[in-house]
């Protein structure tokens, strides 16, 4: 069974606890998470994506994220579009 995760429209730096405590809560399980409207993402909350990600993948459990044109441009800008979504950067 897959279990989806709504992501708020804000994912400010200063609220990773609570994305780390929403996401533990759910682990142990297929995860797809849903950021379709997400307007911004602070570095902080998009590395706490990313390492929970590798927990997923590394414990055998499947991860996907769906994400809105603001939260993709916000990872290509922090660098990290291409480790959590699989997208190669501009050169």
């Amino acid at each position: 069974m897959t279990c989806t995760i709504m992501l708020p429209d804000k994912l400010y730096s200063g609220k990773a606890d609570d994305l780390i405590q929403l996401l533990s809560s759910n682990s142990g399980q297929d995860i797809t998470i849903d950021g379709r409207k997400v307007l911004s993402v602070g570095a902080l909350a998009a590395e706490t994506l990313l390492r929970f990600q590798g927990f997923c993948q590394s414990s055998g459990y499947a991860f996907q994220i769906q994400v809105s044109s603001h939260f993709e441009d916000d990872l290509k800008l922090l660098g990290m579009a291409e480790a959590l979504l699989g997208k190669e950067q501009p050169q």
